[in-house]
């Protein structure tokens, strides 16, 4: 997981490490939505991950 651009962004590298930023949700910088994530974790392991959007205004 890692921050700093404020851009959403979940992608997997060739690797396989999964590459998490949940964008903020307080400046949506040049994005049209604030967002966060959510993450769940079952037995030690990612589970899923969800790009939750706020409204506008």
């Amino acid at each position: 997981v890692f921050g700093h651009s404020h851009i959403p962004w979940d992608s997997t590298a060739p690797g396989g490490l999964r590459l998490l930023n949940p964008g903020s949700p307080t400046d949506r910088r040049r994005q049209p939505y604030r967002t966060y994530m959510t993450a769940e974790i079952e037995g030690g392991a990612l589970a899923g991950v969800t790009l939750h959007r706020l409204p506008q205004g």
